[in-house]
């Protein structure tokens, strides 16, 4: 098989490797059909990540199982399936306390897609194995299309779990999204509108991405103004200038929260006297997206949702080059094996 390799800044190539095998009862084999880049793979590829080449890149992708291990019980082969970035077992006291990111059986920030936690390959690869298929696959319902929740193994389901917590606590919120990274700000936008957003402020340098935002339906502006202190209930920091975040804080108003999605490799300061003034609540870190998948598939099934609206499709082979695109969200595909149907009874459109 074939696995993208990340060589080094602006460089990634096709690399042969041996055919995967199962190695245990519970383990499965998958073969990625729609794979795309998480944000900070834009940061990797850039050279901008602490993360050291080479290594197989991409943690983010729909795949159709090949091959599942004798005590596999919740899907089998030719099912399609979201991959989750983090590799967890299901059983350990953190994953059954929905936190499988922080598994106890592997190191922190075991995934796909990085050389941390050890060589479990990465999501842009022909074939990648799966050890705890029952502990981490999640089915994809039969009316949606991978191309639309490519993004459901992290930054997709990320963001869900980050407008939820906002939203959960101002229902109906008047929602300020601080946007700045590729695919994150916009997905927030989508989802804050499907949650009940009264409206949605979505703020961004890039023109294109603004553009994108105003599509869903938010009100856009470049940069953000004086006049936006202490008018939102919710906000969402998806920059990664970090003097985004201390303005982002400052829109904040009383009681409100703000879910940070943007990664900082090191301190940020933060103006915690405002956020003591205000009595806000702030959340951020690694997200656990293995539980809340099944959530964002419901929303893409019942249209409540439209990931694919900044999503940009290529051919599997063409993935170097796609990878290195400006798109919002380049996705590359291949044929599922087994086949698949549409909602509307024809091919799967890959």
């Amino acid at each position: 098989m074939k696995v993208l390799q990340f060589i080094g800044a602006g460089k990634l190539e096709w690399q042969e490797s041996r055919e995967l095998q199962i190695q245990g009862d519970l383990e499965a084999i998958v073969r990625p059909v729609a794979s795309t880049t998480c944000d900070l793979d834009r940061r990797i590829l850039a050279g901008k990540s602490p993360f050291e080449p080479p290594f197989a890149i991409g943690h983010e992708c729909v795949a159709e199982v090949e091959l599942v291990g004798d005590k596999v019980r919740t899907v089998a082969r030719g099912d399609l399936v979201v991959v989750p970035w983090h590799i967890s077992c299901g059983m350990c006291p953190a994953c059954r306390r929905n936190l499988p990111s922080h598994c106890e059986m592997l190191p922190g920030l075991t995934g796909y897609g990085t050389p941390l936690g050890g060589d479990w390959g990465g999501l842009f690869s022909e074939q990648v194995r799966v050890p705890f298929a029952d502990g981490m696959l999640a089915k994809l319902p039969s009316a949606v299309d991978p191309v639309a929740v490519a993004s459901a193994s992290d930054n997709l389901t990320d963001v869900y779990i980050a407008v939820t917590r906002g939203m959960t606590k101002h229902p109906g919120a008047n929602v300020l999204v601080v946007g700045g990274v590729e695919s994150m700000g916009l997905f927030a936008v989508d989802l804050a509108l499907a949650a009940g957003a009264s409206y949605v402020t979505y703020v961004d340098a890039h023109e294109g991405r603004r553009e994108a935002a105003r599509a869903f339906g938010a009100s856009v502006f470049p940069a953000l103004r004086s006049d936006f202190d202490r008018r939102y209930l919710v906000v969402i920091g998806a920059s990664r200038d970090p003097a985004d975040l201390g303005m982002a804080i400052r829109c904040l108003a009383p009681t409100g929260h703000l879910s940070n999605i943007s990664m900082f490799f090191g301190d940020t300061p933060i103006p915690l006297w405002e956020m003591y003034l205000r009595d806000v609540s702030f959340s951020t870190g690694i997200p656990n997206v293995g539980p809340q998948i099944p959530k964002v598939l419901e929303l893409a099934k019942c249209g409540h949702i439209h990931p694919e609206r900044v999503m940009t499709v290529h051919e599997w082979d063409d993935a170097p080059e796609a990878l290195l695109c400006n798109d919002f969200k380049p996705v590359v595909v291949r044929p599922p094996i087994f086949g698949r149907q549409t909602r509307h009874g024809g091919p799967l459109h890959l």
